[in-house]
């Protein structure tokens, strides 16, 4: 509790610390002490957790280990403020590879028009393709504007759904005169997960000068007012355009810089662009970069 007291507060998101405090201290808490934290009971919690033995649900390994992060985080805090004599190392799951899932075009064009209501209604006997499309259900256009503003900006899930049209110390917010999209609010701490200011798309400008005819607060409203989470309507969209699980609103920013690599753009252009690292481009979207490797590509002579 020493550090959600002293050290959450001051953190961007002081709230994920109360969520993991809860299941840690249902496994770690009292009478246990600190010698208890080794890598058998980092496992053990690992394990129940997955199993849905801690908690009110079962979680993925990954949502376990950054809860088991925010553990490390704690001791080594407690730590270097005194609190503990000697530093308590704590034991993390193997991370999972990246993802490496992104959207074709024709994949993307089908999302958007799953939540526009719009879905196929007949297929080609022998290909199976769909070759006639009708609205079939209520369209969805704040959904709709969620995924294009994904797609064209790689922003974040949380950062696109507090977009507004003007200053704000909340979340980001458009500035259509000067063509400049700001991702993180005025005053608020940057993170790890990077919020960079970035020229609006010139795909985007359009849409964007439209959407705020009609909205009243942000891109992203349902009703006039900015929704919390983009989770039903998203999933209508998915299933209307024949997508899987897989197929996530994180995937939005995976997809937008795959698309920027296959087109060649410098990696430090698409770093910048997107808020992520250079090492990260390299490392996950690399080989999708028409230059990828290309002088060791060309073919050997005289050996």
């Amino acid at each position: 509790m020493f550090y959600a007291t002293e050290r959450a507060p001051q953190m961007a998101h002081p709230e994920l610390v109360g969520f993991h405090i809860v299941h840690l201290l249902e496994f770690f808490g009292a009478p246990k002490t600190c010698a208890f934290v080794d890598g058998t009971s980092c496992r053990q919690y690992v394990a129940d957790r997955v199993a849905g033995k801690i908690g009110k649900r079962a979680v993925k390994e990954a949502t376990a280990g950054r809860e088991l992060e925010t553990l490390g985080s704690a001791l080594n805090f407690a730590f270097k403020e005194k609190k503990l004599v000697i530093p308590v190392p704590v034991t993390l799951p193997q991370k999972a590879p990246p993802r490496e899932r992104w959207l074709t075009r024709s994949e993307a064009a089908a999302l958007i028009a799953g939540s526009l209501g719009i879905t196929a209604t007949a297929y080609d006997v022998e290909t199976r393709l769909p070759v006639k499309w009708g609205r079939m259900f209520r369209p969805s256009y704040h959904v709709a504007r969620f995924i294009l503003i994904g797609l064209y900006s790689a922003t974040r899930h949380e950062a696109i759904l507090r977009l507004r049209w003007g200053v704000n110390s909340g979340g980001g917010w458009f500035d259509l005169e000067r063509g400049i999209l700001y991702r993180r609010g005025q005053g608020e701490r940057e993170t790890n997960k990077r919020r960079p200011p970035m020229p609006i798309p010139e795909n985007l400008v359009p849409h964007a000068r439209r959407w705020r005819r009609i909205t009243a607060v942000g891109p992203v409203e349902y009703h006039g007012r900015l929704i919390l989470k983009e989770r039903k309507g998203f999933a209508r969209a998915r299933e209307l355009a024949g997508l899987g699980e897989d197929v996530t609103p994180h995937i939005l920013k995976h997809t937008c810089i795959t698309w920027m690599m296959q087109r060649g753009d410098p990696i430090w252009d698409v770093a910048g662009f997107t808020g992520t690292s250079e090492n990260m481009i390299r490392k996950v979207y690399g080989h999708h970069h028409p230059d990828y490797l290309k002088a060791a590509k060309r073919r050997f002579r005289g050996q």
